[in-house]
């Protein structure tokens, strides 16, 4: 599967896309200005590394853009260089596609109703305990 950034500066291959992730945190959503909805790989061939910026955007994770046009990339974990969570809009996506997961539901705000199918729903509390190690 092929996506790439607005500029098509960056260009990014990996495997078929098949469940997404939504994320509603307040810092996923001020940098998307709304739910950044992802799909996660570890199998990712990058052309115009050069070309991405990185940011530090917690203690445990950065958030990845294109210098040229700012299109976000993907997010990572500090802990896990090897696991992408790239931004779905990036991709030509071919419906169906299932949402797997929801995390940080208790930010979600009301004025946006999509997403409430029938998926895996974290709250603050549950995503930071799983990053602390925890179930």
């Amino acid at each position: 599967m092929h996506g790439q950034c607005l500029c098509g500066a960056v260009r990014i291959q990996t495997t078929t896309v098949t469940t997404l992730n939504v994320c509603h945190c307040g810092m996923c959503r001020r940098w998307g200005s709304g739910a950044f909805v992802s799909t996660e790989s570890t199998q990712v061939d990058i052309t115009g590394k050069d070309l991405i910026q990185h940011y530090a955007s917690s203690t445990w994770a950065s958030r990845s853009f294109c210098q040229q046009c700012g299109t976000h990339l993907y997010y990572q974990l500090n802990a896990d260089q090897h696991t992408y969570y790239l931004n779905a809009q990036l991709f030509d996506l071919e419906l169906p596609i299932e949402v797997a997961q929801e995390i940080y539901t208790d930010h979600k705000p009301a004025y946006y109703p999509f997403f409430s199918i029938q998926s895996k729903k974290m709250t603050q509390q549950d995503v930071e305990s799983l990053f602390a190690g925890g179930d």
